[in-house]
């Protein structure tokens, strides 16, 4: 599958409203491209338009899934999600990068504000942020140039960095052609079984369960993102342990319950069939890199772009 080239800059401090700027973590990053109207043109499986403005658009580092900096009020194991969010950073060439105290997610100070890169992109998500891999520097092809992804070229992108390096878990959508899908999952099995990065510390997952009685737990473990992020609404709706768990994500095959691609079993699922829960315990029971998630659909009567 062809992406497509977007030129432009990282940024991630805003100089005149250094409070309201953005907030990087392992796996989103502002970009501002060279070129707007490149990112106007790019596919909408979902039928969301591109959520940009003069100061850029997000973009969401595609195959993978950081633990949470911010989600909401909560955040996920905050070692772990800073490694990702640090490293990131690192790979895009900002340094001297600190944060503000009281908002920890703000960058109060780097050495640069924003920095050349580009992404590779073949979409815009369900909430309107660019999908790609993203690279530092000025590539040789030029802005809106088609490039062929082949795995050497995926592997000198950030993304891959994080997954090799197990700052990340993997999140495969059916947008990820199967040949970059089956490099990355043997780069993530491969950090897995050296116990790198969050591996060490990773439960809630075919290894193990994770023993979870409220927010404030949950907050403190390392576990699959999509799956912290499904818990997070039910506990604070004022759930005590996860008997009615199962029917919550039943209930909603948008938001919750996502229709997945079991690739063991070769056939379609949904986001309950690859999670056991009950009293307080959870478990993610198929190794994430082992499904394949759809993307959200257009909303009824918005079309999609080819």
């Amino acid at each position: 599958m062809s992406y497509t080239l977007l030129r432009g800059l990282f940024v991630i401090r805003y100089p005149d409203l250094p409070r309201q700027g953005p907030e990087p973590d392992g796996d989103t990053v502002k970009f501002r491209p060279d070129s707007p109207a490149l990112v106007e043109g790019l596919r909408r499986p979902s039928g969301t338009p591109p959520d940009i403005n003069a100061r850029g658009i997000s973009v969401r580092l595609e195959a993978i899934d950081a633990l949470e900096t911010h989600f909401g009020e909560t955040h996920q194991e905050l070692v772990g999600a800073n490694a990702a969010r640090d490293k990131l950073l690192e790979l895009l060439g900002f340094t001297g990068v600190t944060f503000f105290e009281d908002q920890p997610n703000k960058v109060e100070a780097a050495d640069q504000d924003s920095i050349r890169g580009y992404v590779l992109s073949n979409g815009i998500d369900a909430n309107g942020r660019l999908i790609g891999f993203v690279y530092p520097g000025d590539p040789v092809e030029p802005d809106g140039a088609d490039v062929y992804l082949n795995e050497a070229r995926v592997d000198a992108s950030a993304n891959a960095t994080l997954m090799e390096e197990g700052l990340a878990y993997p999140a495969f959508y059916a947008t990820l052609p199967a040949s970059l899908r089956n490099h990355l999952a043997g780069k993530s099995r491969a950090a897995r079984a050296a116990q790198a990065g969050l591996w060490r510390n990773s439960t809630a997952d075919p290894n193990g369960k994770a023993t979870v009685r409220d927010l404030k737990a949950l907050q403190q473990l390392v576990m699959w993102p999509k799956l912290f992020r499904r818990l997070v609404p039910y506990l604070a709706a004022g759930a005590t342990d996860f008997t009615d768990f199962d029917a919550w994500l039943r209930a909603d095959m948008v938001h919750r319950d996502d229709p997945l691609f079991l690739l063991d079993r070769g056939e379609y699922g949904n986001m309950h069939d690859v999670i056991s829960a009950a009293g307080n315990d959870v478990q993610l029971t198929v190794w994430p890199e082992e499904f394949i998630i759809s993307p959200d659909p257009a909303p009824p009567g918005v079309p999609t772009r080819p």
